[in-house]
């Protein structure tokens, strides 16, 4: 039954709405209906809606997923009206936010009061449902991705039931990170710390370093990163510290911190180098890229927690997990595959990054054990498919030859059974499914394709 105490002004149901893309373009639909629910009882209305009348429903956040995974072509939700600050509970250490509020915005919310969100990662621009649906993550074993912060959320199932979900409960691990095939996200609770700033260094290390020390990078510092590209000897490895509220009391800290939303940065060198070499691709956001580049005199740098976000300038990018101890044997394999590829066809430079992730419990996150090294070979647009197409191929086989597991909104050419048997949970995770979405309302091609029936 749709409910009838929901009102215009709550749920928009237009029909006929313009062709979608992703802001990539490499995921386009034509939904039949465009819904923005406005409350968590719209999002229900709007669900139950679609069940009446046999429409499928995909949500949709920012549309930055490269893969098509909110692509619908009946009904296209958008969380885009669920936004904001629900609630802050400084007692209990949460603060509850509607699901479509950017990463930006809420990271700068909670860094004005003085807090912050453990496992931060992903674009200024996505949404927080679309960072926990897609599992998105930042880089360091000091913490999980954000979708194991959750202790708590509100998800409209298939039938446009209400479901408030917490730790301990069956269904909630799967719903924490569910490609928005359990259900819409509406409003989820998440833990809250001490805000922090990023005090950055960069030193250049040479590929026989790489290899000797790779694992051991991941233990240098809360937020570890590592770019080079296949067919030179110039690397980069990007430590950042957490500097805690008490420690950053210096003179000199403050001086840097004051300057580091603007031209705060490192001294020249190295730094400038991966700055200048990195407009293609660089697993450093663009906030910390700029301020590398800045190249001002300040021997240390202090920048907020969300200048870990990325910038808005998509990129068509291949991104696998691989367990931590085997990144050295597979960094050996990618530059050799890389390498044939740039041999029997185009002669490109696509600079690989490498980051970190702590596992965690969720049934389609990083699987228990040491963590995982997170590694991506990124193209720029404007390089036609047809051109990176060997290169991303021969990557993806080396990745997946060492055990990696795909990032879920990422380009991969994974289907079920490939994918179940990379997730212990997997199971548990159709379970919930079966439980929460029987007849598939948010059921889609892709998801077909990846998860089956």
């Amino acid at each position: 039954m749709v409910r009838t105490d929901v009102t215009d002004t709550d749920l928009v149901w237009q029909t006929e709405p313009p062709a979608w893309q992703n802001r990539a373009g490499t995921a386009q639909a034509s939904p039949a209906v465009w819904a923005v629910p406005r409350s968590a009882e719209a999002a229900a209305a709007a669900v139950a809606r679609a069940a009446e009348e046999g429409l499928r429903v995909r949500p949709v956040g920012a549309g930055t997923a490269l893969s098509p995974l909110a692509a619908g072509q009946e009904v296209m939700l958008s969380v885009a009206g669920l936004r904001g600050v629900a609630a802050l509970d400084p007692a209990a250490g949460t603060v509850t936010v509607w699901a479509g509020t950017p990463l930006g915005e809420l990271a700068a919310a909670l860094d004005s009061r003085g807090l912050s969100v453990p496992g931060l990662g992903g674009r200024a621009s996505q949404t927080l449902g679309g960072a926990l649906s897609t599992g998105t993550h930042g880089s360091g074993l000091s913490s999980a991705r954000l979708a194991a912060s959750v202790t708590g959320l509100e998800l409209v199932d298939g039938q446009g039931q209400l479901h408030r979900l917490h730790p301990g409960q069956a269904l909630f691990g799967a719903a924490a990170l569910s490609l928005g095939a359990l259900g819409v996200l509406t409003r989820v609770t998440l833990r809250v710390q001490p805000a922090y700033r990023l005090r950055l260094s960069t030193r250049p290390v040479s590929w026989g370093e790489v290899l000797a020390l790779g694992p051991e990078y991941a233990q240098a510092a809360p937020h570890v990163s590592l770019t080079w590209r296949p067919a030179h000897e110039d690397h980069e490895a990007i430590l950042l510290r957490r500097a805690w509220p008490e420690e950053a009391v210096s003179g000199e800290d403050r001086a840097a911190a004051a300057g580091a939303g603007s031209t705060a940065g490192l001294l020249g060198g190295p730094a400038q180098a991966l700055a200048e070499a990195g407009e293609l691709f660089s697993p450093l956001p663009a906030p910390l890229r700029n301020l590398l580049q800045q190249r001002a005199q300040a021997a240390v740098l202090l920048a907020p927690q969300q200048a870990l976000l990325a910038a808005d300038t998509p990129l068509r990018e291949l991104e696998y997990a691989v367990p931590l101890a085997a990144l050295t044997a597979t960094l050996r394999d990618l530059r050799a595959a890389l390498s044939s590829a740039s041999s029997a066809g185009p002669a490109l430079q696509l600079p690989v990054g490498v980051r970190f992730v702590a596992p965690d419990d969720l049934p389609l996150g990083t699987p228990a054990g040491e963590g995982a090294a997170v590694i991506a070979l990124g193209a720029p647009l404007e390089l036609p498919p047809e051109v990176t197409g060997p290169h991303f191929r021969e990557a993806e086989g080396v990745l997946r030859g060492h055990g990696g597991r795909p990032s879920w909104g990422k380009l991969h050419a994974l289907g079920e059974h490939e994918l179940a048997a990379l997730y212990p949970g997997w199971t548990e995770f159709r379970a919930a499914r079966a439980a929460l979405d029987p007849e598939r309302r948010f059921g889609s091609p892709y998801l077909r394709r990846i998860l089956g029936e």
